[in-house]
């Protein structure tokens, strides 16, 4: 039994006949024979026809193409009601009936397609049924059955045959019509409007329209789509467009009606258009025009009902409305969202949604002293040119938050203050839209009158700064009758207010003993913190992780040391520190590197002085690094002592007010006061506060006035009035800079490494020095491979040790069992857990590498229930398809995924991780290379970010020890990137010794904040 098989494929029909008995195809030419008979008054269909090979069920068959045009005459002579001759000829069969249906009773539109870069008129018949929409979609799977191996998905394919079947009948049937004829026919003539040229692009054989302008391209689409969607549902949305009056007329306002499309990205069109088509246009696109122009008063007469300007305004052709400027003004502060919310599209000025064009008040101050100002002189001792003395007052008169200002207030327009003249000119014009140099602004007449009383009744006076701030970010326009836009200084108050500290501080080098070179935000950082030092203001450093907030602050202390001596001054008195305890082995180390000058001391642990020993020991220091957990328990050693700085870093970590070490820190007597920390809000307001009220007490107002006017309004209801106000009110106090500002990203490497240093836990002291003293013991009795397998036996301890006490019970013989519990026990997963915390509050991710299969089951139980997120944990067990899907998941954006902990065999090659832009090594391979592949998971090709890579290290043990080997000598580091761990199994007894042995400033007790 023979079988006609067809398939469309390139606007082309595909002709095949297959024997379903032999299972084998019939030659071309017989096929062409067999055509001929189906089709015996068509012979254009067997001519047209040409042989073409394709390939159908894995083999290579005979076929004919048969263009387009003949392909639809070809399935048209087909009986309709004889059984089809395959189930793939039944299917066109069946669509090119769906297409003359359609035709038959008028269901079709013109529109405008672009093929091929070309626009093209087009004729679409409509599919709005849902019967046939599901019939077209059965079809679109059987076709897709059937040509399994096609590129092109079927429901593609059934639309291009339905869109070519409906533009060449249509065509062909206007073609034979005399009356689309006649109108063809003048179509021929000369052709001057955009309408007679897309009429006959409908009608004759070119159906190019580029020439057309595209207003008339985008109604063609309003119309189109109208018809496509049927009677009841509107294929555009009404907008309503402010049009300002000329420059030099005093005409009205206008609002201009335009019409959206509802689909595509096509420019809204305007209504005038509907009215300006003549009514002598074909059938089709008449029927349409007047269905647009019925429901564009549809749409304004539902309008009209939350507008009350357009009331009884809607005439027979409208395009526009004109307004008063009392209309005008209504729109926008009242009807315009009303529009918006109902569904209209509403364009305004963007002057009338910006703040510069609005009328208000600023509190304006300036020193007493017109001579009062800032000098700051480089410190470079080899450049004293520069220097010319400074000091925190000038004539007498203290400079800072308490100091004495006059204050006036002045109205403003954005930034630009008006004069008095100005101002009763605009209160003369008693109207609420006024130009002003040249711009539209809106004036309440009578918020502008309280406003001039207020002014004329607070004419002038004094206020100290902190006081100034108050009101210029707290008054209400109840007080003031106009909203008070902020404050505004000369000199020094200026340069503090925009955080710009005036040009001579541009000249200001870092610090010649600094080692190292601070970057040019780094320099701008230390630049900053000098000016407010200057003015006796307290700062808050709030730079993201990874930007060098605690080496700006050393440099600090190495400036102000270096300005004392150019002025032949005393030396600074000494800083107090607070900082986390995972941190205090940094500091020191960061101190030693970059100020080796300075004189440190770390107060902490049992062996710390107190009372006069610790008063002695203080005279005799430049900074003191301490404790948080310490404000209270010796906050009357700390009493003692007048500071010259108060310091903390990671000052989140007093964002309670009302806990104790926050109170005790709040009554140290100190000069200065600075802030490090990355994330200054964290959940609430309040932990603003409570930096603040220690950097600059009083400043924000009492705890509950600051709740009352600002953490109330904001967190509650969402005020973005206050939230702009609070964030002008602390900004002259706060430098916040993070890695995607272009000036920092621009100056930041590719890639950022850095050592963290942690101490270990009296738990891990212990039991370092446990192994140490029994390792060695054994080592020294032994020889050649036995010797080398006990070094390596005692550093993977070690290393273990380093890592969490919980890596070696069950191994060592008296270790007590700990029952599962791992909080408190290890300095470096105390640090590691802070810094995540860091790392996604910045909306950042992470990959962490362990070479301990074990200290990853650790790290991934205690980072989910700390950080309360989700950990994906790589490991060697890890099957491939499992290792896959994490991946997948780390890497998709929307995947939630922060956090990625890898061993390092498993996860330290062949990995592409470039979501991440943090890479912890938490225990440190002693092959460089080893760690450099681990690292490229992240810093390779594909990584938009800056990569920080964080490598652990613990005070005080062979980790520093042998760290410092590595970096100190190039020569045996290139030695080991060759021999892994085998150049430390050769040292001596004695080398080993002095490689191992404990130092007394590696211990530190996280379990309870006992020191």
């Amino acid at each position: 039994m023979l079988k006609i098989e067809t398939d469309w494929q390139s606007d082309r029909l595909l002709i095949w006949a297959m024997d379903s008995e032999a299972s084998t195809a019939l030659p071309a030419e017989l096929l062409r024979a067999h055509l001929g008979e189906l089709s015996p008054h068509n012979s254009s269909v067997t001519d047209a026809a040409t042989p073409v090979t394709i390939r159908h069920d894995e083999i290579d068959i005979p076929a004919l193409a048969l263009p387009a045009a003949c392909a639809i005459d070809f399935l048209m002579a087909l009986p309709p009601d004889s059984p089809p001759l395959s189930k793939t000829t039944g299917i066109w069969q069946s669509l090119c009936q769906f297409v003359l249906d359609r035709i038959a009773t008028g269901q079709f539109r013109p529109t405008i397609d672009v093929v091929n870069g070309a626009r093209l008129s087009v004729w679409r018949v409509l599919v709005n049924s849902n019967d046939e929409l599901r019939w077209l979609q059965s079809a679109s799977d059987l076709l897709g059955s059937l040509r399994p191996n096609a590129t092109t998905r079927p429901d593609q394919v059934v639309e291009s045959f339905i869109n070519f079947a409906a533009d060449l009948l249509i065509r062909r049937t206007f073609d034979q019509d005399p009356f689309f004829a006649e109108i063809a026919r003048k179509c021929r003539l000369p052709l001057s409007t955009p309408d007679q040229l897309f009429v006959a692009s409908l009608l004759t054989k070119d159906s190019h329209v580029d020439g057309i302008d595209h207003q008339t391209i985008d109604l063609v689409r309003v119309w189109s789509d109208a018809l496509h969607e049927g009677p009841i549902t509107a294929s555009f949305r009404l907008v309503f467009k402010l049009i300002e009056p000329p420059d030099d007329s005093d005409s009205d306002w206008q609002v201009q009606y335009l019409l959206e499309p509802l689909r595509g990205d096509a420019d809204p069109v305007p209504a005038s258009r509907l009215w300006e088509l003549g009514e002598d246009l074909p059938p089709i696109l008449g029927r349409n025009l007047a269905r647009q122009r019925q429901s564009l008063i549809e749409q304004l007469e539902r309008a009209a009902e939350q507008w009350p300007a357009l009331r009884d305004r809607v005439d027979a052709t409208p395009s526009s409305i004109a307004l008063t400027a009392g209309e005008t003004v209504a729109l926008i502060r009242q009807w315009a969202g009303r529009l918006i919310d109902v569904g209209f599209g509403v364009q305004l000025p963007k002057w009338t949604s910006s703040t510069a064009r609005e009328l208000s008040i600023q509190l304006a101050v300036r020193p007493i002293d017109p001579d009062q100002s800032v000098f700051f002189p480089p410190t470079d001792e080899t450049n004293p040119s520069h220097s010319t003395g400074g000091s925190l007052s000038a004539g007498g008169r203290q400079m800072g938050l308490s100091s004495v200002l006059q204050f006036d207030w002045r109205v403003a327009i954005g930034d630009h203050q008006l004069t008095d003249t100005q101002f009763q000119a605009l209160l003369a014009s008693q109207q609420p839209l006024v130009r002003f140099n040249g711009e539209w602004i809106q004036v309440d007449a009578d918020a502008a009158q309280r406003a001039m009383d207020f002014i004329q009744s607070n004419q002038t006076g004094q206020m100290t700064l902190a006081d100034a701030l108050r009101t210029a970010y707290g008054a209400t326009t109840a007080e003031t009758g106009l909203e008070i836009s902020g404050l505004t200084g000369v000199d020094w108050i200026g340069q503090l207010l925009e955080q710009s500290p005036n040009a001579s501080m541009q000249s200001m080098l870092q610090p010649a003993e600094f080692v190292g070179e601070l970057r040019p935000y780094q320099l701008r950082g230390l630049q900053w913190l000098a000016f407010l030092q200057h003015l006796g203001i307290g700062a808050c450093l709030a730079d993201d992780m990874g930007l060098g907030k605690t080496i700006q602050f050393i440099a600090l202390l190495l400036y102000e040391r270096a300005q004392a001596k150019q002025a032949q001054q005393p030396p600074t008195g000494p800083t107090l520190l607070f900082a986390p305890t995972s941190v205090l082995g940094n500091w020191l180390h960061e101190l030693q590197r970059f100020a080796p000058s300075l004189r440190v001391l770390i107060h902490h642990g049992v062996l710390r002085e107190h009372g006069d020993a610790f008063r002695d020991a203080v005279g005799n220091t430049d900074i003191v690094v301490t404790t948080y957990a310490l404000a209270s328990r010796d906050i009357e050693d700390f009493q003692r002592i007048s500071w010259h700085r108060l310091a903390l870093d990671e000052a989140q970590k007093i964002k309670n007010p009302s806990a104790t070490s926050t109170l005790c820190i709040r009554a140290i007597p100190a000069s200065y006061r600075v802030a490090l920390t990355g994330t200054p809000i964290e959940n609430h307001l309040s932990e603003l506060w409570s930096i603040m009220e220690i950097l600059n007490p009083g400043l924000l107002g009492t705890a509950s006035s600051f709740r009352e006017r600002f953490a109330i309004p904001i967190e509650r209801m969402g005020d973005q009035k206050r939230a702009h106000h609070l964030r002008d009110l602390i900004k002259p106090f706060l430098l916040r800079r993070t890695k995607s500002d272009p000036i920092i990203a621009g100056d930041l490497p590719e890639k950022l490494e850095m050592k963290v240093f942690c101490n270990l836990t009296v738990e891990q002291a212990s039991l370092y020095q446990r192994i140490t003293d029994e390792m060695l013991g054994q080592i020294d009795a032994a020889s050649g491979i036995r010797r080398r397998g006990l070094i390596l036996a005692a550093l993977t301890r070690l290393k273990q040790v380093c890592d969490h006490p919980a890596l070696l019970e069950g191994k060592i013989a008296g270790l007590p069992d700990s029952k599962g519990e791992v909080d408190g026990r290890s300095g470096k997963c105390e640090r590691l857990i802070e810094m995540l915390e860091e790392v996604i509050d910045e909306g950042d991710s992470a990959l962490i590498f362990t070479q301990f299969k074990e200290m990853g089951d650790i790290l991934e139980k205690a980072l989910t229930r700390r950080l309360g997120a989700p950990v994906l944990y790589l490991h060697g067990g890890t099957p491939a398809a499992r290792r896959n899907t994490m991946i997948e998941q780390f890497q998709d954006p929307k995947g939630g995924i922060r956090i990625f902990l890898l061993s390092l065999r498993a996860g330290g090659l062949g990995l592409n991780l470039t979501a991440a832009n943090h890479v912890f090594h938490f225990d440190r391979w002693w092959n460089p290379a080893v760690e450099q592949q681990a690292t490229d998971r992240a810093h390779r090709i594909g990584q938009l970010r800056t990569v920080q890579v964080h490598k652990y290290v613990c005070i005080g043990t062979m980790e520093e020890r042998i760290d410092r080997m590595l970096t100190e000598k190039m020569q045996l580091a290139d030695r080991i990137i060759t021999s892994g761990d085998e150049w430390l199994t050769s040292l001596s007894t004695e080398e080993l010794r002095r490689t191992l042995q404990l130092s007394s400033d590696a211990v530190e007790d996280y379990s309870n904040g006992n020191t």
